[in-house]
């Protein structure tokens, strides 16, 4: 399962991140991480961009990205 296939406010856990080195590298920035605890708080119309729960901070990525994170609950 991805991040963008979440529920809204369902909590999981991150299992896989993009095999792409650059992206990956600007996540692990960001704060995402194996194992984080994150949740899909918004997803923007007409395949923008979504919002998500991390650390107590909304961070907003592109929905490209979002399905290239693997998320277990």
């Amino acid at each position: 399962m991805t991040l963008i296939d979440l529920p809204l406010n369902k909590p999981a856990k991150i299992s896989a991140l993009p095999q792409d080195q650059a992206i990956a590298a600007q996540l692990v920035e960001q704060g995402f991480s194996l194992r984080a605890h994150v949740s899909l708080a918004h997803k923007a119309p007409f395949n923008g961009p979504v919002a998500i729960r991390l650390h107590n901070t909304k961070i907003s990525i592109q929905r490209a990205v979002a399905q290239q994170i693997g998320v277990d609950y």
